[in-house]
């Protein structure tokens, strides 16, 4: 993702990039965090996952502050955006379909262009 992207810019990038990942592996690929973070029952995978999801949001935040979100905005939308395109990857597996994928991010696309529209 290049510097200077409007916020609208880097939601899209980063949800192709899990739509990518389910059409390369035909629905069965998903997010490693994402198992082990469910499958997990040690103390230091958990701490493991969760720091590789803060790093994620973080730079998430970051870039969707430089494209245009205020601070705050950026900050919660960053955590929502990953969280639900992981929820939405699970259930595009599960149905072995797009359309759930797609319902969300088309949800998340609008969230982001609501947080970024002029204030009347």
């Amino acid at each position: 993702m290049k510097a200077g992207a409007s916020a609208e810019e880097v939601a899209t990038w980063f949800l192709h990039i899990w739509r990518e990942v389910l059409i390369r592996g035909k629905f069965e690929a998903g997010c490693a965090v994402l198992a082990v973070a469910v499958a997990a029952d040690s103390p230091e995978l958990l701490d493991q996952t969760a720091r590789v999801f803060r790093t994620w949001i973080r730079r998430l935040d970051e870039l969707l502050e430089e494209g245009g979100l205020q601070a705050a905005d950026a900050q919660r939308f960053a955590a929502i955006l990953v969280a639900s395109s992981e929820g939405a990857v699970v259930l595009a597996r599960a149905e072995q379909s797009l359309e759930p994928f797609d319902l969300v991010a088309d949800q998340l696309i609008d969230q982001v262009r609501a947080l970024t529209a002029p204030k009347r």
